[in-house]
């Protein structure tokens, strides 16, 4: 009988305790859990393995905008309508990171926390580490995390850069556009490139001047562009139209449900997550090569002795490539030898 070495044995007894622990929602497991998905661990992989079959299938709602729009803000008056309809939410707000530690700023964590009765919900910041579109790769993982701890509803807020926001499709079943009153700056944000991407359009602060008028513009813009999507005004500060953006996300989920373009848009955002995850994979598998098998060295006395960048590249590219495959392939024969 193959015994299993201690280090195996503390291995599967740490993602025993994991699975338990998330099933059961504790909040400290669901932490460990997204933490271990988000720095890559292969533990992580396993319990999102171990879990498939527990994921239902909740509707994870992105938020995207220009900076000031009042994302967090509206998103914690949503939160606070859920819960009062008996639906406990999580929040996976995506900060910039900070240029010297690369951990998030926690700056929509703290506009968040103050505003919403926390028992029952989940509040995650998480850094964007200079990932495209400013949306934390593995996010979509991390959702089905907090579906299988028992949330109703993940709600997925972007660092408001404007143009890169268009990449929370690939994580979001439905995604509303939140756009300040204040007419100028912001139609140029919305002209940029967040007009393709809204599934729901939100005035925020109704209460000040010009959020009527802000929402004639986007429904011209919109219908403009062949667009028939509904434009709303929103204040967080007077509750105006907050449980009527409830009721609208949930009837456009319904909609989105029976037509089936929910299930094509799941499948499309399973195949971008596919497609990060493998390059993410060759990526490291290439940066190994590069500095273990002494490439990088020699790359930068060649460019120290004057040598095109972009040149040394492509030359580069190919051997490097030739190097992770041969580790890859020297890493499946030793794995396959220490099982028999």
């Amino acid at each position: 009988m193959r015994v299993e070495p201690p280090e195996q044995q503390n291995f599967e007894e740490q993602l025993s305790e994991l699975v338990e622990g998330v099933l059961s929602g504790s909040r400290l497991h669901v932490a460990k859990a997204i933490t271990l998905i988000e720095s890559g661990e292969r533990l992580g992989d396993l319990l999102l393995s171990k879990l498939r079959g527990r994921v239902r299938g909740i509707p994870v709602i992105g938020f995207a905008g220009p900076p000031g729009a009042g994302k967090s803000t509206l998103i914690a008056s949503l939160v606070n309508v859920l819960k009062g309809r008996g639906k406990p939410v999580a929040v996976l707000a995506v900060d910039p990171s900070s240029p010297i530690s690369g951990g998030a700023v926690l700056g929509d964590r703290v506009r968040l926390v103050g505003k919403v009765d926390q028992s029952g919900i989940y509040f995650r910041s998480l850094a964007s580490r200079g990932a495209s579109g400013a949306i934390a790769r593995n996010l979509r993982a991390m959702c089905r995390v907090l579906d299988a701890a028992g949330f109703e509803a993940v709600m997925v807020e972007t660092v408001g850069a404007g143009q890169s926001d268009v990449e929370i499709m690939g994580v979001a079943d439905i995604v509303v556009v939140v756009v300040p009153p204040d007419y100028g700056d912001s139609i140029q944000a919305v002209k940029a490139g967040l007009l393709e991407i809204g599934d729901l359009y939100v005035v925020s602060k109704s209460d000040l001047p010009n959020a009527r008028l802000m929402a004639s513009v986007l429904e011209s813009l919109l219908s403009g562009r062949n667009r028939r999507v509904k434009v709303l005004t929103v204040s967080a500060a007077t509750g105006e139209n907050v449980s009527a953006l409830v009721d609208l996300i949930w009837a456009e989920l319904d909609a989105m449900r029976s037509s089936g373009e929910l299930e094509a848009r799941r499948l499309r955002i399973y195949e971008w997550e596919m497609r990060e995850v493998m390059m993410e994979r060759v990526r490291r598998l290439m940066e190994s090569a590069l500095i273990e098998d002494g490439y990088l060295d020699e790359a930068r006395r060649a460019l120290a002795s004057g040598a095109d960048p972009r040149e040394l590249g492509a030359r580069l590219a190919e051997e490097v490539l030739k190097s992770a495959l041969r580790r890859l392939e020297l890493r499946g024969k030793k794995n396959q030898s220490s099982l028999t």
